[in-house]
């Protein structure tokens, strides 16, 4: 699966743009502030149907104008499939502050869906590097974002566990009545105990594939010198044994065990929104004793890892943005990534404010554009 071309107007710093590109590398170079980013975004954004950058897609629509077009020509299993979207403020009372979206996949009109389902992108940025020493949250984004492209039933659950945990939380917070909010809760546990198995369940299940081949990536990057290993820490279970009715057991257990305590601090303490995973290499905790390196070199496993998972489900790679990791990467790791990326023909868009980091043939395997103020120039 590559992209073959695409064309944005009105979009950011874009006010007409047209790129065609190489089938493997394509190499972004510029200074800060001149859009690479933002084409990253963009082209991210048609494989995607949303921004990864932000929650609100108007703020992809050129400051001076109303709509923005992003037109994007993907060959996939030999077919040439072509994706619009058109995004369009509105401004009329009635639809104040509202964006119109519409998505087409070859003319036809699809929901985001169509395009998730279709389409398989990950992503790299210098960002991601927080999902080793950052907050948990950090980490179940991570983990939902990955399951989510490989398992469309996942997405649905974990939205629909949200919802749910929305109700069970403001019956915590607002019902006075204390009989009513028991009641209450009765009626809302088992739903969070049936998405929220289902979810735990799966991470469980995602982690021991993930970390099968982050070690594999791991040990080639330090020539065996490291053993990575990811662990799931759930608040609910105390065996991680791959079984949903135990783990429906544990879960009604826990919330029976803990209703005093979440009546007095109003709130749900319990369930896979609040779980996380640690990553070990040799046996240490590198979010606490790993070095930068190290925790680097874990997060670029993880990425290639996820690579791997979507050619296994889908078979075919999914599209590659890194986005301004090189500056991060040592010279063996920058090394190892952009050979594993040409060896195994993975389409990849990388941003870079030069090209100090890429060595003469790896200039030669695929288009350089630079990139100033907004317009591109072929090198």
């Amino acid at each position: 699966m590559y992209f073959k071309k695409i064309r944005l107007k009105n979009y950011r710093n874009f006010s007409n743009l047209s790129i065609e590109f190489d089938s493997n590398l394509n190499i972004f170079i510029g200074n800060n502030a001149q859009g690479k980013t933002n084409l990253l975004e963009g082209i991210n954004l048609i494989v995607k149907g949303g921004s990864y950058r932000t929650k609100e897609d108007k703020e992809v629509i050129n400051w001076n104008s109303q709509r923005a077009y992003l037109f994007g020509e993907i060959n996939k299993d030999d077919e040439n499939i072509q994706v619009a979207l058109a995004l369009e403020k509105k401004s009329e009372d009635f639809y104040k502050n509202k964006l119109i979206k519409t998505i087409k996949i070859n003319q036809n009109i699809q929901k985001k869906t169509a395009l998730n389902k279709e389409f398989k992108g990950v992503v790299f940025s210098p960002e991601h590097l927080q999902i080793i020493k950052g907050a948990p949250s950090l980490r179940r984004k991570f983990l939902d974002e990955q399951i989510s492209q490989i398992y469309p039933l996942y997405h649905r659950y974990l939205s629909e566990y949200y919802r749910i945990l929305g109700h069970r939380n403001n019956i915590l917070k607002k019902e006075i009545n204390q009989k009513k909010k028991r009641e209450q809760l009765l009626i809302w546990d088992p739903r969070l105990i049936e998405r929220g198995s289902f979810l735990i369940l799966t991470r469980i299940k995602f982690i021991k594939r993930i970390n099968r081949l982050a070690h594999k990536f791991h040990q080639k990057i330090t020539k065996e010198k490291e053993n990575i290993e990811l662990t799931y820490q759930s608040n609910i279970l105390k065996n991680q044994e791959e079984n949903i009715s135990s783990i429906n057991k544990e879960f009604k257990d826990k919330l029976e065990e803990h209703r005093e305590k979440e009546i007095e601090q109003r709130a749900t303490l319990l369930g896979p929104h609040r779980d996380d995973f640690s990553v070990y290499i040799n046996g240490f905790n590198i979010a606490s004793y790993g070095s930068q390196g190290q925790q680097r070199t874990a997060v670029l496993s993880l990425k290639l890892s996820e690579l791997e998972l979507i050619k296994e489900k889908e078979g075919v790679y999914p599209i590659f943005f890194l986005d301004d990791v090189m500056s991060e990467l040592d010279e063996d790791r920058r090394h190892f990534l952009l050979g594993l990326i040409i060896d195994k023909k993975v389409q990849t868009f990388i941003t870079s404010i030069n090209l100090d980091y890429f060595n003469s043939n790896i200039k030669e395997k695929g288009r350089i554009f630079k990139i100033e103020e907004g317009k591109i120039i072929n090198l």
